[in-house]
């Protein structure tokens, strides 16, 4: 995974903005995304990031890519 690009995409496309919601510096990206489907066929995630600042974020979803 390249930390300088600011956006970061796991498994079947889905991408998110690699920056915290809170103080806007680039997060570390968790290797592994983890989500649950609830019954809209929509995921909800948990906090998939660290800020060195602010500790365990959510980065923003952006979409799906292929």
């Amino acid at each position: 995974m390249d930390s300088e690009t600011p956006m970061v995409s796991y498994g079947e496309g889905a991408t998110f903005e690699r920056v915290c919601p809170i103080c806007r510096r680039f997060v570390r990206a968790d290797d592994v995304l983890t989500g649950k489907r609830n019954f809209a066929d929509d995921y909800e995630f948990g906090p998939n990031a660290t800020c060195g600042k602010c500790g365990r974020v959510t980065m923003g979803f952006v979409g799906w890519y292929e």
